[in-house]
């Protein structure tokens, strides 16, 4: 494999990390106004299973911004080494 070859391979990686943070993004908007609907609906439930939803709700939120944070790392560390590759 050519240095070329290596640096198609990884601007393609790059792209789909673009294509992916975009449908995760998408997504992420979603359940941002599912969560706000169902935190809403459950506020004032007691009941345990109310409890466990918002708990995974909030989770499910946060593994999102986790996600996320991991694609900029990636497309942050290709770039870097797409630099030092010339």
């Amino acid at each position: 494999m050519t240095i070329g070859d290596v640096k198609v391979t990884i601007r393609r990686g790059s792209q789909s990390l673009d294509e992916a943070q975009m449908s995760i993004e998408k997504a992420s908007a979603r359940l941002a106004d599912a969560s706000a609907l169902a935190i809403a609906t459950l506020r004032d439930s007691k009941r345990g299973e109310a409890a466990e939803s918002r708990k995974a709700l909030r989770e499910a939120v946060d593994e999102v911004a986790l996600v996320l944070r991991r694609i900029k790392a990636a497309k942050d560390h290709a770039a870097a080494y797409l630099a030092v590759i010339g």
